[in-house]
């Protein structure tokens, strides 16, 4: 296991994985699930050389680490995952040029509108009464803004806590039932509307 970053070690990270839009991508898989370049690349249809090299700068950066190989038709295939959550302070945010934080957010709503979209065409989404949507156009001041920031960051933790429960009730129990569930949180400044007579 690497030794703990500082705050300007992570801030240096988050720009380098944010360089380029496939590096943010094959991290964002790495956050998910173990995978190899070779399965990014096809997912991606995009060139596994290509993909290999970002790979190689994430686990330099040490943002992923390599948990197994496979022999694969003569070769040897790596698999990775990410050492930590994607999640980033807004402290951190603060290190990062618009132009690199545009890459990040463009990666996180891609993949949240194709969970999205899989979920209804499959028709999980509706399947379930207890689940949650909701939209809120509200108008904040700057304290408000911040205490809305702090909520959906309370509301985080509670996400990774509940899931950790969840995760020892279904290792003790093998009958219990496994619901792949997306969460998905966030709140923003919307653009301005013209005014309307």
């Amino acid at each position: 296991m690497p030794a703990v970053k500082s705050r300007g070690a992570i801030k240096s990270t988050l720009a380098a994985i944010a360089a380029h839009p496939t590096r943010v991508t094959c991290f964002m898989v790495f956050a998910e699930r173990t995978a190899s370049p070779n399965e990014i690349a096809r997912e991606l249809g995009q060139d596994v050389t290509h993909v290999s090299y970002h790979v190689k700068k994430l686990l330099e950066l040490q943002a992923i680490e390599k948990v197994s190989e496979q022999p694969v038709r003569g070769a040897i295939e790596h698999f990775y995952r990410a050492i930590e959550r994607p999640i980033v302070s807004g402290e951190d945010w603060a290190g990062l040029s618009r132009e690199e934080r545009a890459v990040i957010s463009q990666e996180i709503l891609q993949r949240h509108v194709a969970d999205l979209c899989q979920a209804l065409e499959s028709g999980t989404f509706d399947d379930r009464i207890d689940r949650s949507v909701i939209r809120v156009p509200v108008l904040l001041d700057e304290e408000g803004f911040r205490e809305l920031r702090d909520l959906h960051d309370e509301t985080y933790e509670r996400t990774l806590e509940i899931q950790a429960k969840s995760a020892e009730r279904m290792a003790s129990d093998s009958e219990v039932e496994q619901i792949q569930t997306m969460s998905t949180t966030m709140f923003y400044q919307r653009a301005k509307r013209p005014n309307r007579r």
